[in-house]
């Protein structure tokens, strides 16, 4: 199983109101999406100069999967919505050490 991490900083004047759309299209993207098995997405509650706003954290089987999911069209559409608002972005892939 791999995991795939994005962190997202969003700059100062979004919409509390974009922010909760974003999150729900991005809740919905299993429902289209068969690589997605599971979609968490927890916003940061401490909010220190180094903390990220956003953290979304995906379950895909392999890399492959992570990128079919990456280019699917319905992903894509949440991308293109998000990124007007988008300060910056992290991204981490991996499979955990056991």
């Amino acid at each position: 199983m791999l995991e795939h991490y994005v962190f997202i900083r969003f700059k100062q004047d979004t919409p509390q109101t974009h922010v909760d759309e974003f999150c729900q299209r991005i809740l919905a993207l299993p429902n289209t999406i068969s690589e997605l098995h599971e979609v968490q997405i927890g916003h940061d509650i401490v909010r220190e100069a180094r903390s990220w706003d956003l953290m979304i954290r995906l379950h895909v089987d392999d890399i492959d999967a992570l990128i079919r999911y990456q280019v699917h069209p319905d992903h894509q559409a949440v991308v293109q919505f998000n990124a007007p608002f988008v300060a910056d972005i992290g991204v981490i892939d991996f499979e955990a050490f056991n």
